[in-house]
């Protein structure tokens, strides 16, 4: 028997071997296929980006001006040095000398070791930038020092043969030269935050360098003003030294400019008459003090406010004052951390815009809009009287004759007003008329007045009508919508059910109603130009560089209260989402939405019917086409689809006997005329006449018509204060007023925090700033400016 010896790789050793060899093959090839073939065009990318770098450059920021080109809003110059650590030189003794000749212009510690010895343990040193910086990409420039005064830039240009590697610059900072006067409307530049950096790096922002707008103009035209920054490949080396251009450079293209409807003269002498009144109420106060012996703790003055001029005909806003202010030029180059720390943490909320961004109670100055419905929806006739006898008296509804439990509701006349109709309970400002058409008395005959009054849900719909509720548009950011409150709403905040008494309350503008002054001055507007609810605007239009005008900003209808024969009529968003609900512009356009629809999402072209026949009980038809408003930028964010509030909505439309779909009401020409002559009437002998406030008398060269307000409140400072008594709430005093009476060109309201009087304290605001209107006014005709 031959005994054979098996060679090495021989057998199922020399099988193994082959397949490990061949199966080292397949995976080499098709490794080698994946790299050349599927992901080779991305190491080509790869090699690119790392041979090739995007340098950008600044474009310069659009300026800001007022309706006469008196600029808010431009760029300076702003001085930074920084060091190229590969620019300097290789001896360290040399590197140090650069160090120190820098540190003594820069009041910047040369060397760790030099800031130790001088105490300065928080301050990174000199030295310690630019190791950083020769770490990452020691080409890169590593910025030292920002905004330096130009004289001593002018000594580190002068001695840059001493200072090897050390480079000037010049960036822009933003300058502010009205200042507080405007710092609402404004707003000012902050730096990037890691919530934007992401979306802002892909459109080109250098989140170390660039800033963004933070609020007011700055931020709303963001994107327009910041114009588009210039581009330019160059190839680099490994080192980051920039060699060669690649490809054609992409020049910046400056942002626009903002003009504005403001008018810095107006501007001026609103918040004058705002802090003048401030003044005399302190004055008043102390002589009351000293004249007493004793201060009244139940009083203070709180300089908190708003002044607001509007053109009734098409919306533009003169003036806007939101006091306490803050000063934006103390963000202007930078942030002033303790400054704004300082103001973030007051409790007057200097950064709030509160023409916009604050909502308080509107008081009597609403019952223009309860008077509306009231005459529309034949609550009752305007010339009959109703009987104010400086109280009203609620029966409890579950003890009727019990009267211990019944709720009184007082008018502010404690005397009475006697027999009031509509024009004189809108002169004399009476509580008690408006308890009654609002929400109805028993012991007035049906005949004469509808059973319940206007009701909480007619109310809501002639609120919503005039702008309540919705975010009119004007181009400033923090707009607040406000709020009419109706049946649902109460149930599902306060899980309580409405009460007539909750009417009696809404139908003068108390309870649950807030309002933003903005909104509450263009319903009056609204009502002195003849039933257009225009959008506010504060801009005229978008320039270029050159001074051309890109977009003009013409005036746009939000509202139409009296629809003109043959022509369409404009809702509101909130109205048209009441009525078309899921098939609504917002509900189709906002993401959030259920019944989102991006294809169906067509502002431009989006049009229903609707019927503008102001009384539904007479079953006559007129349908007519409506468009909705859509404000410039608005980006479908604000929530409107409401499938709640859509559905309780119509179930209130058919418990008050109309059909199911929600109908927006429309008013006529004649309604509004009574309005204004009630309101012209409170100038000549009611609220606000000669009689009333003496100190502040109408003006005698031009007639005036307007509508005082006093809002009873309880908010956070009252709260705090322990001045939320029942029966003693502290007040607001609101007044508006607009001028020509016949032919009105301006409406003015101010708002005084806490003011207690509309008459009073806010009625002397409005009518300084007209004085000064129509002097102005008067010089610039003499002058031939307007």
């Amino acid at each position: 028997m031959n005994n054979r010896h098996m060679l090495p790789f021989q057998g199922w050793r020399l099988v193994l071997s082959r397949s490990m060899v061949l199966f080292s093959l397949v995976v080499l090839v098709f490794q080698l296929g994946n790299l050349q073939f599927r992901r080779g065009e991305q190491f080509v990318e790869d090699a690119e980006e790392n041979r090739l770098q995007l340098v950008l450059s600044a474009a310069p920021r659009g300026a800001i001006y007022d309706r006469n080109r008196v600029p808010l809003a431009n760029n300076d110059p702003a001085y930074n040095v920084a060091i190229i650590p590969a620019l300097l030189p290789d001896d360290p003794d040399e590197v140090l000398e650069v160090y120190n000749r820098l540190s003594a212009l820069l009041d910047i510690p040369a060397t760790r070791a030099i800031a130790d010895a001088a105490g300065r343990t928080n301050e990174i040193s000199l030295e310690e930038l630019v190791q950083i910086g020769r770490g990452i990409a020691p080409y890169q420039p590593v910025l030292v020092a920002q905004d330096i005064p130009f004289t001593t830039f002018a000594i580190i240009q002068e001695q840059r043969q001493l200072l090897p590697g050390v480079e000037g610059q010049v960036a822009s900072v933003r300058r502010y030269p009205t200042g507080e006067l405007t710092a609402h409307i404004v707003g000012y530049l902050g730096p990037i935050g890691p919530e934007e950096e992401l979306r802002l790096r892909e459109l080109g922002y250098n989140p170390a360098f660039d800033r963004i707008g933070y609020a007011g103009i700055e931020r709303y035209f963001e994107e327009q003003m910041a114009g588009t920054r210039g581009e330019q490949y160059w190839e680099v080396d490994v080192a980051g030294q920039l060699l060669n251009p690649v490809g054609e450079a992409q020049q910046f293209e400056p942002g626009l400019s903002v003009q504005l409807t403001i008018d810095v003269e107006l501007q001026q002498a609103a918040q004058e008459a705002l802090e003048a009144q401030f003044e005399r109420m302190k004055q008043e106060n102390n002589e009351q003090a000293t004249a007493e012996g004793v201060v009244d703790e139940d009083y203070e003055v709180i300089e908190q406010g708003v002044v607001i001029a509007m053109d009734p005909r098409n919306g533009e806003i003169l003036a806007m004052v939101s006091w306490p202010p803050y000063d934006n030029t103390r963000f202007a180059r930078s942030i002033d951390a303790d400054y704004y720390f300082r103001i973030l943490e007051d409790p007057l909320r200097p950064l709030v815009n509160h023409a916009i961004g604050a909502l308080y109670p509107p008081g009597s100055v609403w019952k223009l809009i309860t008077a509306t419905g009231v005459v529309e929806e034949d609550v009752i006739d305007p010339y009959d009287n109703l009987y104010c006898a400086g109280q009203l008296k609620l029966p409890n509804l579950y003890a009727p004759r019990d009267e211990r439990q019944s709720q009184t509701f007082v008018c502010w006349e404690p005397n009475g007003h006697r027999e009031v109709s509509l024009i004189e309970g809108i002169a004399q400002s009476c509580d008690v008329y408006f308890y009654q058409v609002g929400g109805g008395n028993p012991d007035v005959s049906p005949l004469t007045l509808r059973a319940g009054g206007l009701g909480v849900f007619d109310l809501y719909r002639w609120a919503t009508a005039f702008g309540i509720g919705s975010e009119l548009g004007g181009e400033l950011p923090g707009e607040l919508a406000g709020r009419m409150p109706e049946r649902q709403w109460k149930r599902r905040t306060y899980g309580e059910s409405w009460s007539t008494g909750d009417t009696y309350n809404a139908a003068f503008g108390q309870g649950y109603v807030t309002v933003t002054p903005l909104q509450l001055l263009s319903s009056v507007a609204a009502v002195a130009n003849g039933g257009t609810l225009y959008q506010p605007t504060i801009v005229q239009n978008l320039q270029d560089a050159n001074g051309t005008i890109i977009l003009d900003f013409e005036p746009r209808v939000a509202r139409s209260i009296v629809p003109q024969p043959g022509e369409e009529v404009v809702l509101l968003l909130q109205e048209d989402m009441l009525i078309q609900g899921p098939n609504s512009l917002v509900c189709l356009c906002e993401e959030n939405s259920p019944y989102y629809a991006e294809d169906a999402c067509d502002p431009g072209n989006y049009s229903r019917l609707v019927d503008i026949d102001p009384n539904p009980a007479d079953d006559v038809t007129d349908f007519v086409r409506y468009t909705v408003n859509v404000p410039y930028n608005y980006t479908f964010n604000g929530n409107v689809c409401d499938e709640l509030e859509y559905e309780s909505l119509g179930r209130e439309s058919v418990n008050n006997n109309r059909p199911e779909m929600y109908q927006p009401p429309f008013a006529t020409a004649e309604t509004l005329e009574l309005i204004q002559y009630g309101m012209r009437q409170a100038v000549v002998l009611g609220t606000s006449s000669e009689q009333s406030v003496p100190w502040a008398p109408p003006l005698t060269f031009v007639e005036t018509a307007g509508k005082t307000g006093t809002a009873e409140y309880c908010d956070d400072l009252a709260f705090a204060a322990d001045k939320c008594k029942p029966g003693q709430w502290p007040a607001h005093a609101w007044y508006v007023e607009y001028a020509p009476y016949d032919n009105p060109q301006i409406v003015v309201l101010a708002f005084v925090y806490n003011g207690e009087e509309g008459s009073a304290v806010a009625a002397p605001v409005v009518r300084a700033f007209l004085e000064d209107y129509f002097l102005i006014m008067a010089e610039r005709t003499r002058a031939g400016q307007e």
